[in-house]
């Protein structure tokens, strides 16, 4: 004759989890996650912030010793406002042939509903031979996304035409320039 088993639960060595215990990991999985996506949303403008600044930059660098060669000035005018979506004109040079583009277009890999706010001390950057540019004061261009941290800054100096990046992780507000202590050392 055979006897009956007891309830799997109640024999010794089975497995599984109560209730209770799967309440308890799925409270703490939401703790976790309501602390890691904001975080990760920061690092994901940082990096979209970054990527536009990088590219402004390496975009003026090229503009920067056209007129060494060639002789003629190279203005850029960089197109500033708010709420500005991903592949919009960031900037465009005139003569076109002082750049292999002549316009330059915000990063097109903005996800969902973001967008740049652009803004710059000057609109105008006019680059003439020896490496010079027409402004006394450093010209800065501005970008954040979405109007939030962080920001991040592009500047032009002076009379040398130094190219030098910078960032404001206390704001993302175009209007604010970045101060000189927070630009990267050339």
């Amino acid at each position: 004759m055979k006897v009956p088993l007891p309830p799997a639960r109640s024999r010794p060595g089975a497995q599984g989890f109560t209730t209770m215990e799967i309440m308890v990991t799925v409270a703490v999985l939401g703790v976790v996650a309501a602390v890691v996506v904001p975080a990760n949303q920061v690092q994901w403008r940082r990096e979209r912030v970054n990527a536009a600044a990088l590219e402004l930059t390496s975009w003026l660098e090229v503009i920067a010793r056209t007129p060494d060669q060639t002789g003629t000035n190279c203005t850029v005018t960089v197109t500033t406002g708010t709420n500005r979506a991903p592949g919009a004109q960031l900037a465009s040079v005139n003569p076109p042939t002082c750049a292999p583009e002549s316009t330059l277009n915000l990063p097109a890999t903005v996800l969902g509903a973001s967008s740049y706010n652009v803004g710059a001390s000057s609109n105008t950057i006019t680059f003439t031979p020896r490496g010079a540019v027409s402004s006394t004061v450093p010209i800065q261009v501005r970008i954040s996304v979405d109007g939030q941290l962080p920001l991040r800054c592009v500047q032009v100096t002076g009379l040398l035409g130094l190219l030098r990046l910078g960032n404001n992780n206390t704001t993302g507000n175009v209007g604010t320039a970045c101060d000189a202590s927070q630009f990267n050392r050339a």
